[in-house]
């Protein structure tokens, strides 16, 4: 019988040992590079199935939405919306984008005026929508304000901008109200479990140098009391506000709404119609 030495069959292994991490190696790449070639066969797929979907809908006055119903193209021109597939292969409408002028007493579209120079006491809005239709629910919000009624001597009512209050957890000034003191409350138009609707000033808790200037950064709003704060006024200040999604709704959906601190006024009204507008534009799924 052949007799190997103990060091010569360890060498021998270790050359095994070697082309076999090579040839295992070679098949991970092979292997890797066949998945790489199916994922991009299939995101080639996807993407002109995509691209038929929104040529498919482009071409359409009444799109489909989830849950049934349609929306109405004809009745919101100007307005981009987006387009996806579902599971079973159907297109349909998902979102809506469009930009809205409050004048104080009516509603205008940005595509209506195109071109059109604005007053500056024009509320401007932008609306990014989800499409979805909308059920009736009777359960109650677990996203935003939970509190149907709040504390009077805690309620500051805004003068200059009716239909705004603001919710504090303490007699002002104080500390206990951080964050609470730029978010303001529409106590008129309520959502479906009596909860109010909101509107969050972000760019009042991390001010830039013109809200620093103008003394109206979140810091600056905790130190006045109930008096100046009922008499508040951003004048033509311009800072990011945002309606979340949980405090804008309509008939298709729900929505995150863009406007400034300059935008305040009359905004809780001017939300209400934007509600409307949309919500007309969709036909109810049978």
């Amino acid at each position: 019988m052949l007799k190997i030495s103990r060091k010569e069959a360890f060498r021998r292994c270790k050359a095994l040992l070697k082309y076999g991490l090579v040839l295992l190696v070679c098949y991970w790449g092979v292997d890797f590079y066949i998945e790489w070639e199916a994922a991009a066969e299939r995101r080639a797929i996807y993407q002109k199935e995509q691209g038929d979907c929104s040529k498919k809908l482009a071409g359409m006055e009444q799109v489909p939405i989830r849950g049934g119903s349609l929306l109405d193209r004809t009745r919101i021109p100007g307005f981009y919306f987006g387009s996806t597939l579902k599971s079973d292969g159907s297109c349909i409408a998902d979102v809506l984008e469009g930009s809205f002028w409050w004048t104080g007493t009516e509603l205008r579209t940005e595509y209506e005026l195109s071109g059109i120079e604005k007053p500056s006491n024009w509320g401007y809005f932008q609306v990014a929508a989800r499409l979805y239709t909308r059920k009736e629910r009777t359960e109650p919000h677990t996203m935003g304000g939970r509190h149907v009624d709040w504390p009077d001597d805690l309620i500051v009512k805004l003068k200059k901008y009716p239909g705004l209050e603001l919710w504090l957890d303490a007699s002002p000034p104080s500390s206990k109200n951080d964050f609470l003191i730029t978010t303001f409350v529409m106590h008129n138009w309520r959502r479906h479990d009596g909860t109010p609707r909101t509107i969050s000033c972000d760019g009042l808790n991390y001010p830039g140098d013109r809200v620093k200037a103008a003394g109206l950064g979140r810091q600056d709003l905790l130190k006045l009391n109930k008096a100046q704060l009922e008499n508040l006024d951003f004048g033509e200040l311009q800072t990011r506000c945002t309606v979340e999604l949980y405090s804008f709704d309509f008939s298709g959906g729900d929505g995150r709404v863009s406007l400034s601190t300059r935008s305040l006024r009359g905004a809780p009204e001017a939300l209400k119609f934007v509600s409307e507008y949309l919500s007309r534009s969709i036909i109810a799924g049978k």
